[in-house]
Formats: C-alpha cells, sequence, structure tokens
C-alpha cells in the first residue's frame, strides 16, 4: 500500500442531545420491526440484543446494508424522502453513519462492562464517548476510573466502523490504555485481530520510538506489517531510510524479521548489504554468515550469479538455512581464496551456478520429501 493511500480517519460525530438519542433507538426499534415483518431477522431480536451482543449488532448492519428499501418507510432526510447512503442528514439531525458510531460505542461500552459513565475527552469538543452516554450527574474524575473506563474512554476517539465490531474482544484483550494512547487513529489501520494482537505485544514506548524513526512513513508501516515496529528501532534513523532506499515496500517484510536476523546484518558494511537488495527481505541468516566470509567482489559475482541462474527459485533456496549448510557453505569455501579480478569472477560464479543447479534440484526434491507429512 502506498503512503498516499493511507489517510487520517474522519470519524463522524456523536455529540447529540438526549432526545435525539432517543429519537435514533425509537428509529432503530421501527427499522428492527420491518426486517422482523419481512421475515429478515428473528422476532426474538431486540434492540437490547443487538446492543448486549455485538455478533448481532454486526449481522443486523450488515443485513440491513443489503436491504436498505426495507427500512425506506423510517429512515427518511429532511425532505421526507428515504435516505439510501450513510451521509445525508435525517430527519432527526443526524446521519446513518452517526447512528452506526452510536451503536458501536454503546455495544463497545457494555461489553468492555463499564457501567459508569466516561468523561469527554477534553480535546474531543465534538465527539467522543462521553457525549453518548451524557448524564445530569458528576462525572468521575480521571483519577477515579478504572482501566477499562480509560481504555475505552480513549478507543471510542476511533471506534466508527461496522468490521471493528467482531474486534471489540481483542481490543479488550490485546490492547492497554497506554497501547490505545500510542497508536491513537492508526488503530483504524489495524483491520484483523491477528494485527491488533501483534500491536498488543509491541511496548507502547517502541512504538513511540518507531513513530519519531520512521516519520511520515510510520502510517504505512503500521498498515503493512504492526511487528515491523520492532524492526525500526534496532536501527537508526540513518539506517531506516538505508533499508528504505534499497528494499522498497519490500522493507516492512524486512523490518518485521527477528533480531537474530539482525545480528548478522549488522557486521556488514552498506555497499555489501546493497548487494542482497530486496532478498534481504527473506534471506536465511545462515545464509548471511557464511557471505559474511567473502569481500565486496566476491559477494557480488555470486549474488550476481544467483540472481541469473536460480530466477524464481532464488527465495526458496536463500530463505532456507539448510541450504547455508548444505550447498551455500561449500560453494563460498570454494570462492573464499579464489584469486580473480571482478569480470573473472563473475564469469567463474556464472558458470559455477550453472553446474550447482543439478544438485540443487536434487538436495531440494530430497528436502521436500523429508519435510513432507507422512
Amino acid at each position: 500500500m502506498s503512503a498516499s493511500a493511507i489517510s487520517k480517519v474522519s470519524l463522524p460525530p456523536v455529540d447529540i442531545t438526549p432526545e435525539t438519542r432517543n429519537a435514533i433507538v425509537d428509529g432503530l426499534k421501527q427499522v428492527l420491526a420491518a426486517f422482523q415483518s419481512a421475515k429478515k431477522i428473528k422476532a426474538e431480536i431486540t434492540y437490547q440484543a443487538l446492543i448486549e451482543k455485538p455478533e448481532a449488532l454486526y449481522q443486523f448492519i450488515q443485513l440491513f446494508r443489503a436491504n436498505r428499501e426495507l427500512a425506506d418507510g423510517v429512515v427518511k432526510g429532511k425532505n421526507g424522502q428515504p435516505v439510501r447512503d450513510d451521509e445525508t442528514e435525517l430527519v432527526c439531525g443526524v446521519s446513518l453513519a452517526q447512528v452506526q458510531r452510536l451503536l458501536i460505542l454503546t455495544s463497545a461500552k457494555r461489553h468492555f462492562g463499564v457501567s459508569a459513565p466516561a468523561a469527554k475527552p477534553a480535546e474531543d469538543k465534538k465527539g467522543g464517548l462521553g457525549s453518548l452516554f451524557r448524564k445530569a450527574e458528576v462525572k468521575p474524575d480521571a483519577s477515579s476510573r478504572s482501566n477499562e473506563e480509560r481504555k475505552l474512554a480513549e478507543l471510542a476517539k476511533f471506534l466508527a466502523y461496522d468490521w471493528q465490531i467482531p474486534l471489540l474482544q481483542v481490543y479488550k484483550d490485546a490492547l492497554t490504555y497506554q497501547h490505545v494512547l500510542e497508536l491513537g487513529s492508526d488503530l483504524t489501520l489495524l483491520k484483523d485481530a491477528q494485527a491488533i494482537a501483534q500491536a498488543g505485544r509491541l511496548e507502547p514506548a517502541h512504538i513511540r520510538k518507531a513513530r519519531q524513526v520512521a516519520g511520515g512513513e510510520f502510517v504505512q508501516l503500521l498498515s503493512e506489517n504492526p511487528k515491523a515496529v520492532e524492526g525500526v528501532i534496532y536501527w537508526n534513523a540513518d539506517m531506516y531510510k538505508f533499508f528504505r532506499s534499497v528494499l522498497g515496500d519490500k522493507c516492512w517484510h524486512f523490518f518485521g524479521r527477528d533480531h537474530h536476523f539482525f545480528n548478522a546484518l549488522s557486521s556488514f558494511e552498506k555497499a555489501k548489504i546493497r548487494l542482497f537488495g530486496d532478498t534481504l527481505a527473506y534471506i536465511a541468516p545462515e545464509c548471511l554468515i557464511e557471505f559474511d566470509r567473502l569481500n565486496l567482489d566476491k559477494t557480488s559475482a555470486l549474488m550476481e550469479a544467483f540472481r541469473a541462474n536460480f530466477g524464481d527459485g532464488l527465495e526458496e533456496a536463500l530463505s532456507s538455512k539448510g541450504f547455508a549448510f548444505d550447498i551455500l557453505h561449500r560453494l563460498v569455501e570454494s570462492f573464499v581464496h579464489l584469486k580473480k579480478d571482478a569480470e573473472q569472477l563473475k564469469t567463474y560464479a556464472d558458470l559455477t551456478c550453472k553446474a550447482l543447479l543439478p544438485t540443487y534440484q536434487v538436495w531440494l526434491a530430497k528436502t521436500k520429501a523429508t519435510q513432507a507429512p507422512t
């Protein structure tokens, strides 16, 4: 995904009056009844059931999207005409996008088990969970709120989409209040449970540092591979820019690799690292250790020969530690003491790799046979 394809979110406001909220709930009940009359939803499904069960709310929203015409008698604009989009203002003064966000926030409050009203964040003047649960009594101050209340109040700033409903449990289980604070609106880039859980395994301080190193590309980094945060902070800003230039968008996979690999790479000078190019996204650390025995010219000659002769099979070879032990080690050994100039090395490496291919194919077949389930 390109950086230009990722933008900061702008969520619909939820700052409404109690009267408007009551009108929304009443309208939703009418829509629910219309769907029940049309046999699209079971009669026992109530408004409370939708709010109490995230999976029921998600299914209802999908059903509504697929059958909007059934709600034409209820969902109308100020001109009295049916509304079939999410942005047009309804007769009650809000849009369907706002209605959806209100439902999600209410469901989240129930799911998180937050009983006390959540305080409206000071910086969120037009929205926030506090406006949804506005009450006449005095709101508790931040020090009296539970961790779940604080987390939900912060998370609520970024809840608005139906795809987030099935993720409420992983938001609750995987993320701390500090995670939500550090991720901010970038949370909306994590669109599956695995990505959210992966972000939750990161140290919040590491997220902050990665944002500093990656700068304006942090959003893209997080969108492509949350695990890459740990790789970005292994290197300094200069090396981050260097790897970004060498690997292009494959760097998000590269930065997601473990520190064992980075430890093997850290002894290489930049000129030698460039020779590996996008293979850095998958090359086994054991292969790197073998290449570390060769000088720049010999590494260049071998990598060029590998690309020319292995073609699409290059990743399969270089990503295997078995290839490093069984084949590459002996190949490198034969190059260590060679005394040829750069052009002679290229010719020798090409001929050697061509001669090696049949041996490699036999080795690969045996390896796959050994690894095949019995």
